[in-house]
C-alpha cells in the first residue's frame, strides 16, 4: 500500500492502521518523518510530486495508493493537480489497479480556491485509469481545536456565528480509508463521511474550554469571505451519514490525558 502525503497527519494514521493489519506500507512525502515519529514497519520514500521523473522506488510492488495529501498554500494547489496528474501517470505504468482519494464533503459546492483545487484533484482521479474510490470527509477535530488555540493567544475563543460542524476524528477517517484501499463499497464511488454529532462553534468552544483550562471569553464572530458563506449554509454538514465514532467531547479528553 503506498500513501501518498504519508508523514502528514492523516497519512500517519493511515500508514499506522495498515501496518497493525498486516499491510507492507510505503509512505511518499516531500519531508522525512519528523523525529520520533517514523512508524515501524514503513518504509519512507521522499519525492516531490511536481518535479519527480522517476518514481520507481515509491511504486515497486504497490497494488493499491491512497492519496492524503493536503495543504493550503498556492504551491499545494499545483500538488494536487499537476502533481497528481505525475503521480497517477507513474502508477499507471505501474500497474497499480487500485487509488482512494480523501477529499471534502461537498467540496464541488464552495469557491474557495482550495476547494476548487481540491475539485480538480477529484476530477483527475475519476478520469484516470485507476480504479477509484473518493473519500469526502467533514472537517477534522484538529482543525477546529487550531481555530481555538489560535484565538485564545490573543484572549478570544472564536464562536462564529450561525455555522455548525460535524467533526470527525482523523483516526476514524484512517480507518475508513484502509476499509476502502482493501476494496470496501463500489469501486468509481464517492463516499461522504461525517462526525457522530452535529455542533455549533459555540457549542464546541464551551466544550475545548472546559478540556483545556483556557481562560479565553468566547466571543461571537462572523466567519468572513467564501468559506463563511459555505459553512453557515450548512454545506460542512452530512448527518445522513454520521459514521464517525470518536464525538470532539472524547477527543479532546484524550489529548489532555496523553
Amino acid at each position: 500500500m503506498l500513501i501518498v502525503g504519508g508523514t502528514g497527519r492523516v497519512g500517519t494514521a493511515v500508514a499506522a492502521q495498515a501496518v497493525e493489519r498486516g499491510h507492507e506500507v510505503v509512505a511518499l512525502s516531500r519531508h522525512a518523518p519528523a523525529e520520533g515519529s517514523a512508524i515501524p514497519g514503513v518504509r519512507y520514500v521522499q519525492l516531490d510530486l511536481l518535479t519527480a521523473v522517476d518514481f520507481d522506488e515509491a511504486m515497486e510492488g504497490v497494488d493499491v495508493l491512497v492519496d492524503t495529501t493536503d495543504g493550503v498554500s498556492r504551491a499545494s494547489g499545483r500538488v494536487f493537480t499537476q502533481g497528481s496528474a505525475n503521480l497517477l501517470h507513474a502508477a499507471a505504468r505501474w500497474g497499480i489497479a487500485r487509488a482512494v482519494l480523501l477529499s471534502i464533503v461537498n467540496v464541488d459546492r464552495c469557491n474557495l480556491r482550495y476547494y476548487r483545487t481540491k475539485t480538480a484533484q477529484e476530477s483527475a482521479y475519476r478520469e484516470s485509469v485507476l480504479e477509484t474510490r473518493i473519500v469526502r470527509a467533514t472537517q477534522f477535530h484538529d482543525l477546529v481545536t487550531g481555530v481555538f488555540r489560535t484565538g485564545a493567544k490573543g484572549g478570544i475563543v472564536p464562536a462564529f456565528g450561525g455555522v455548525r460542524l460535524q467533526p470527525i476524528a482523523i483516526d476514524d477517517v484512517a480507518s475508513i480509508l484502509v476499509d476502502t484501499a482493501e476494496g470496501a463499497g463500489r469501486a468509481e464511488t464517492t463516499f461522504t463521511v461525517g462526525g457522530p454529532e452535529v455542533l455549533s462553534f459555540r457549542e464546541m468552544a464551551a466544550q475545548w474550554k472546559a478540556a483545556t483550562g483556557s481562560r479565553g471569553l468566547v466571543l461571537r464572530l462572523r466567519m468572513p469571505g467564501a468559506i463563511g458563506a459555505f459553512w453557515r449554509s450548512g454545506g460542512a454538514l452530512i448527518p445522513e451519514h454520521a459514521v464517525g465514532l470518536i464525538t470532539y467531547r472524547q477527543w479532546l479528553q484524550a489529548r489532555e490525558r496523553a
